[in-house]
């Protein structure tokens, strides 16, 4: 089935003039609640979603070199289950980057340049290893120009801490804070506050069909998996859907002053930050409506995929 035919049953159009493109870069398979944000893109009739690209998670897999492949065979298996049959999804990088100025060849990094590479902006939601987008840059810094990195991950400013999806490639956050390509960020801080219960995805989410009862009971049975009591993010009924900024960022509205402007902090070997008053500016969000964000979520699965 045609993604439009899923919108459809939605039953909001936006004006043309409000499309954005966009290709969501993520780490599917590493946790659960990347599968939450995939389908948030793709049940936003705004956003224009070219394809995703699969992420690898190297450094919490153990660097296998297998964490991309299981990443890319979720996304598949999500597709089906949200029954849309039309929007491509590639294979990334399978390990982080070498260097600073490291390139790879591959399919993803391929489609992020030939689609910043057409007219008007590229979003590019990254919720996970940058790896994919640093070697798109570092192969193709003409495309710099065109695209946004909607940067999920970081530590909380001013001076940071290592943080899970900066710690899977550091040299690849190096390589695009230092490009000239536009930087949103929402640092941990900020994403951590998109928390919810079981319970809530339990009634929320579960009823909204086999993708629905899919989502849940993935997270569910991750949650156990994942749990540790000196894991200060989870409290055992609870979890953090902190890839949804992304989302979050392109349908706030623009007035409400809830992000600053600041220069790109240089990443130390620990992975805090050191100031950098030559780096290029960053727009950093100090918060995002957590409460429009999660309902908007809700709406449309219950819309596109609950009992009609």
């Amino acid at each position: 089935m045609k993604r439009s035919e899923i919108l459809q049953r939605i039953g909001v159009t936006p004006p043309a003039a409000a499309r954005l493109r966009v290709i969501v870069d993520t780490d599917a398979k590493n946790e659960a609640d990347d599968q939450y944000a995939i389908m948030h893109h793709l049940l936003s009739p705004m956003l224009d979603v070219r394809g995703i690209v699969a992420a690898h998670f190297e450094q919490k897999a153990g660097h296998t070199g297998q964490s991309m492949e299981a990443s890319w065979q979720e996304i598949g298996r999500l597709l089906a289950l949200a029954e849309i049959d039309d929007v491509p999804y590639y294979r990334g990088c399978v390990s982080p980057l070498r260097d600073v100025s490291d390139t790879a060849d591959n399919e993803g990094v391929r489609f992020i340049i030939q689609e910043a590479r057409r007219p008007g902006k590229l979003y590019i939601a990254v919720q996970g290893a940058m790896t994919n987008v640093a070697a798109a840059l570092n192969a193709a810094p003409d495309i710099a120009g065109n695209i946004v990195v909607l940067w999920n991950g970081g530590g909380p400013y001013p001076e940071g801490r290592p943080e899970f999806n900066v710690m899977q490639d550091p040299e690849a956050v190096r390589a695009v804070l230092r490009s000239a390509a536009e930087i949103w960020q929402t640092d941990q801080s900020v994403y951590c506050a998109l928390e919810v219960t079981l319970a809530e995805l339990k009634s929320r989410v579960y009823p909204c069909g086999a993708l629905g009862r899919y989502l849940y009971e993935q997270l569910e049975a991750e949650n156990h998996v994942e749990y540790n009591p000196h894991f200060l993010l989870r409290t055992g009924e609870n979890w953090v859907l902190g890839d949804n900024t992304t989302v979050a960022m392109l349908l706030m509205n623009r007035l409400r002053g809830n992000w600053h402007m600041r220069p790109a902090p240089i990443l130390r070997a620990d992975l805090t930050y050191a100031p950098n008053p030559a780096g290029k500016p960053i727009r950093v969000y100090d918060a995002i409506d957590v409460r429009m964000t999660l309902e908007d979520l809700y709406a449309k699965l219950a819309l596109a995929y609950g009992e009609r």
